[in-house]
C-alpha cells in the first residue's frame, strides 16, 4: 500500500514539471513580440555613404557669338570651362572636407557658334523670347556675345527660362573663360555649400547657419493660415478682400511650388487680440513702437487662436495685425531706432507678422484687394524665406566682381523663377536624402536596442520601399532627372517617417524585462519552491531507497 502512495505521488510530482516542460515553450512562444527581419546590413550602407554617391549634374550649353573680324579658337573651351570650374568648386567648398563624404557636382559644358545678326534680332529690347529655352532642371543656356558700348563692366541678363545673356567688352579667350567661370561658381557655390553642409551636419557639431534655422523642415503639405487680428473691434470693425487677394496674387506661387510641397490656404478674423505686453510710447511724437527685443513676444499664444484644426501637417502663420486705439499708432523699430518701412517681421519657422495703422474716422476698415497688394508681397517674401527659396542671381551678384552688371527681365507673376525654382528642388532633394538615411538609422538602431518592439510585416515593406526609393533618386539625379529624383525623395522619407512613427511600435515601448518579473514572480514563485521541495525529497528518497536494497 505504501509503495502504491510513492508511485502516486512521484506521478502527480512528474506530471508538474511534464507540463512546465511543455508549457514553458508555448508560453514564450505565445508571448514573444513579433519582430518581422529588417534590411540592417543596408541601411548601415547607406548611412555610411556605401552604397551611392550623390550627384547633381548641371549641363550648361554655352552659344558664342560668331565676330567675323575675330580670330579666337573656342575649340578648347568646353574643357577648359570644366577643369577651371571643378577645381574652384573643389577648393572653395571641399578643401577642408573628410574625402569619404565628398560628393561630384559636374559641369559639362558644350560650346556652340550662332550668327552675329541673329543675336540682334533676338535681344531687342532685352527679349529672350526668340533665343533657346531648355525644360529640364539643371540645364542652362548661356549666349556670349561682344558688348556693342565702350562700357568696361561685362552686362549680364537673366532671363526666365534658364538663359542668360553675357555681353563682354574685351573679346578675348582669357577674359571670356574667367568670365564664364567666376559667373557659374558664383551661381552655383552657395547651392553646393549648402547641400554639403547639409550632408556633413548630422556627423558634425557645426552651428547651424541663420538661413537653416528660418526655413521649415520639408514636408509634402503645409496649412498656410492668414489671419486679420483686431485688438479693439470696440473701436474699429475691420475686415479683408483675402480671398481675391490669395487668388490673385498667391495662387500662382501655390501652384508653381506644389511640384515640391503642396501649400492649403485659409483664413480668419480674430477680435479682442491684446499684445501680452505694453509696447513702448514716444510721446513727443505721439506713437507706440515695438523693438527687436519685444518681437519673440509679440504673439499671445495663450489667447489668440492660431493652431489649425483642419490639417495634421506643419502650419505657416501669417498675420495682419491692427492694434487697440490705445496703442495705436503702433511701429516697429530696427536695432538703430528708425522705423521699419515695412513695419512687417518675420519668426523662422513660424510665420511673419504685418502691423497696419488703418485710418478709425469711419469706425470700420476694409483691406481692398488693391490695398492688400503691398501687403500680400511681403507675405510672399516671408513664404519663399520660410520654404526656402533662394534668390540665386542676387547671392551671386554680391561674389562676384564689381565690374559685372546683372540685369533681369521682367519676372512672370509666379513670385518664384525657374533659377530659384531648380535650386530650391535640388535642396530639397539633397534634404530628403539625408533625412530618409537618418530617419531608417535611427529605425534600425532603436529596433536593435529594445527588443520587445514589436516590427510588423508592413513597417518592414515601408523600409524596403524607402530603400528602394532612395536607390531610384540617387539613380535619377545621376542621370539628371530632377523631377524624377525629386519624386523618389519625397516618396522614400514618407515611408522612412511612416515607419519610423508608426503606432504599432510603441506597444511594447514601455514593457521591458523588469515587469515581466514583477508580473511572473509573484505567480510562480510560491508554486515553485513546493514543486523544488518535493523533487528534492523524492530523489534523497530514492537514493535511500537503492541504498536498503543494496
Amino acid at each position: 500500500m505504501e509503495e502504491n502512495n510513492d508511485k502516486i505521488r512521484r506521478l502527480i510530482i512528474a506530471s508538474f514539471y511534464i507540463v512546465i516542460l511543455f508549457g514553458l515553450p508555448l508560453w514564450w512562444k505565445t508571448t514573444e513580440v513579433y519582430r518581422a527581419q529588417l534590411p540592417f546590413a543596408e541601411i548601415e550602407e547607406w548611412s555610411n555613404w556605401e552604397a551611392f554617391d550623390l550627384e547633381f549634374p548641371t549641363l550648361f550649353i554655352i552659344y558664342v557669338a560668331s565676330v567675323e573680324s575675330s580670330t579666337i579658337n573656342f575649340a578648347n573651351l568646353s574643357s577648359n570651362l570644366e577643369n577651371s570650374i571643378a577645381s574652384r568648386y573643389n577648393v572653395d567648398n571641399f578643401k577642408a572636407s573628410n574625402e569619404k563624404y565628398q560628393k561630384s557636382m559636374q559641369f559639362p559644358v558644350k560650346v556652340r557658334s550662332l550668327d552675329w545678326n541673329n543675336w540682334r534680332n533676338g535681344l531687342q529690347y532685352g527679349n529672350l523670347e526668340k533665343l533657346n529655352v531648355v525644360s529640364e532642371n539643371g540645364q542652362y543656356i548661356l549666349y556670349i556675345l561682344p558688348s556693342t558700348n565702350s562700357n568696361p563692366n561685362t552686362k549680364v541678363l537673366v532671363g526666365n527660362q534658364r538663359q542668360a545673356v553675357i555681353e563682354i567688352n574685351q573679346w578675348d579667350i582669357k577674359v571670356i573663360e574667367k568670365t564664364v567661370s567666376d559667373l557659374i561658381v558664383s551661381l552655383f557655390m552657395p547651392e553646393q555649400a549648402a547641400i554639403k553642409k547639409f550632408i556633413m551636419e548630422p556627423l558634425s557639431n557645426s552651428k547651424v547657419e541663420l538661413d537653416s534655422m528660418r526655413t521649415m523642415k520639408y514636408s509634402p503639405q503645409y496649412q498656410v493660415t492668414f489671419s486679420l487680428m483686431n485688438g479693439d473691434p470696440s473701436d474699429l470693425l475691420v475686415n479683408w478682400d483675402i480671398e481675391e487677394a490669395v487668388n490673385k496674387y498667391l495662387q500662382l506661387f501655390v501652384n508653381k511650388i506644389s511640384v515640391i510641397s503642396n501649400l492649403t490656404v485659409d483664413s480668419q478674423i480674430q477680435h479682442y487680440a491684446r499684445l501680452t505686453f505694453e509696447p513702448f510710447h514716444k510721446a513727443d511724437e505721439n506713437y507706440f513702437y515695438l523693438t527687436p527685443e519685444l518681437l519673440p513676444h509679440f504673439i499671445n499664444a495663450a489667447e489668440w487662436n492660431l493652431a489649425s484644426a483642419v490639417s495634421s501637417y506643419p502650419t505657416l502663420n501669417f498675420i495682419l495685425y491692427v492694434p487697440s486705439k490705445d496703442q495705436s499708432p503702433l511701429y516697429i523699430q530696427d536695432s538703430k531706432g528708425n522705423i521699419m518701412e515695412s513695419n512687417a517681421f518675420l519668426i523662422p519657422r513660424w510665420g511673419g507678422v504685418i502691423i497696419k495703422n488703418p485710418d478709425r474716422s469711419t469706425g470700420a476698415h476694409n483691406f481692398s484687394l488693391e490695398e492688400l497688394k503691398s501687403i500680400m508681397s511681403i507675405f510672399i517674401t516671408q513664404l519663399r524665406g520660410l520654404l526656402g527659396v533662394h534668390d540665386v542671381w542676387t547671392e551671386a551678384k554680391h561674389a562676384l566682381d564689381v565690374t559685372t552688371n546683372i540685369e533681369f527681365v521682367t519676372p512672370p507673376n509666379t513670385a518664384v523663377t525657374m533659377w530659384e525654382f531648380d535650386s530650391l528642388t535640388r535642396r530639397r532633394i539633397a534634404e530628403n536624402i539625408i533625412t530618409s538615411i537618418t530617419t531608417l538609422k535611427s529605425l534600425s538602431q532603436l529596433v536593435t536596442e529594445i527588443p520587445n518592439m514589436v516590427v510588423l510585416d508592413h513597417i518592414q515593406t515601408e523600409v524596403f520601399l524607402a530603400l528602394d526609393n532612395l536607390a531610384k533618386s540617387c539613380a535619377n539625379l545621376h542621370n539628371n532627372q530632377y523631377n524624377l529624383a525629386l519624386y523618389h525623395s519625397k516618396k522614400a522619407i514618407e515611408l522612412a517617417e511612416s515607419a519610423f512613427f508608426d503606432p504599432t511600435m510603441v506597444s511594447m515601448l514601455y514593457f521591458p524585462d523588469e515587469h515581466k518579473y514583477a508580473i511572473y514572480m509573484p505567480l510562480f514563485v510560491p508554486i515553485s519552491v513546493p514543486l523544488l521541495v518535493a523533487l528534492h525529497r523524492e530523489i534523497k528518497s530514492f537514493k535511500e531507497n537503492k541504498k536498503a536494497i543494496k
